[in-house]
């Protein structure tokens, strides 16, 4: 199946609207409204999942796996750092707080980059937590 897609320099956004959001509310879901934009991400992925562009299946698939990926390493390994190392030791404070900054800008960086990808109406797989891309 071949997607005719716009001549990107004539064009303001090349890319697919649907996987523009979908990489938008992966970023809106870090930094502004946690939870919510989850749910609106996890709403979206339930309409346009079997979507016929490939391009809008990639783009919701990784923000939707990445999501639940990220949030989970993310939360389960800061819960182990303070339950190993204990709410009262300062180098628990230290390692989980340099942890959860670092994994959570780094997950912003991806982000970004998703989201450029997407509005360049390039596919995208996230490294290491992102599912294999289908083509």
């Amino acid at each position: 199946m071949n997607i005719e897609r716009k001549d990107p320099l004539t064009h303001l956004m090349p890319g697919p609207p649907i996987a523009v959001l979908a990489e938008s509310l992966f970023l809106i879901n870090l930094m502004l409204l946690p939870g919510l934009a989850f749910v609106l991400l996890l709403l979206l992925w339930w309409r346009y999942h079997d979507h016929a562009d490939p391009l809008v299946r990639n783009h919701l698939r990784q923000t939707v796996v990445t999501c639940i990926w990220g949030g989970g390493l993310l939360v389960s390994i800061s819960v182990a750092i303070f339950a190993l190392g204990g709410l009262d030791n300062p180098w628990s404070w230290v390692i989980g707080v340099l942890y959860f900054v670092l994994f959570h800008a780094g997950l912003i960086y991806l982000g970004v980059m998703g989201l450029v990808r997407a509005i360049n109406g390039h596919s995208w797989r996230y490294p290491l937590v992102g599912p294999r891309r289908d083509d």
